[in-house]
């Protein structure tokens, strides 16, 4: 039996699609470590965020008063890991908010309009790595037609000691890694 060009072709086509699709998904589960520092102006956030049964897949992080459009404008890059630990890394000094999240490929908007983001805005300051807290979503009711309802509330655990060690482990090989450890050192 003679299999013809086109079948191994096709099978060729689709055996590459496979491992691309495989090796997309891989990506998609583990971040790829932190960026090396690329100023000594540039701050670092870190946290925690964490939904009981559920896995937060993705944290949008905005500058405030700043209008982003995605391809020609991006909102800052968040890393997040399984345990709801995140980190934003290279930030210029300024005002931040973080404007919504992704759980189980919902989600959840923190900021309705202006005024709600002032709420939640932070500074990062020349140089800092900055702890923004650690929170737990409760009370999800994901919204099919309409927006999903929740509370947030910040929480003592994790605390900033553990997510700072996390932080120290995958900063490994990068100038954070010395500013994590002084943060570190200044909390005892």
């Amino acid at each position: 039996m003679k299999i013809s060009t086109k079948v191994w072709s096709k099978f060729g086509i689709i055996a590459g699609l496979i491992i691309w699709a495989l090796g997309m998904a891989g990506c998609a589960t583990k971040p790829k470590p932190p960026f090396e520092v690329k100023s000594p102006e540039y701050g670092l956030i870190y946290g925690n965020i964490h939904i009981p049964g559920h896995e937060v897949t993705e944290i949008e992080l905005r500058e405030y008063g700043k209008f982003y459009l995605p391809p020609f404008r991006i909102p800052p890059r968040v890393m997040i890991f399984r345990n709801g630990n995140f980190v934003a890394e290279n930030l210029r000094p300024a005002n931040y908010y973080i404007s919504r999240f992704k759980a189980n490929k919902f989600e959840y908007n923190l900021v309705k309009d202006a005024r709600s983001s002032y709420q939640w805005v932070f500074n990062v300051e020349p140089g800092a790595v900055k702890y923004v807290g650690a929170y737990e979503i409760t009370d999800v009711e994901p919204g099919i037609f309409q927006k999903g309802k929740f509370n947030i509330r910040a929480v003592r655990h994790p605390t900033e000691r553990k997510v700072l060690k996390h932080m120290y482990e995958i900063t490994e090989g990068t100038g954070w890694q010395s500013r994590i450890q002084r943060r570190i050192k200044s909390l005892r």
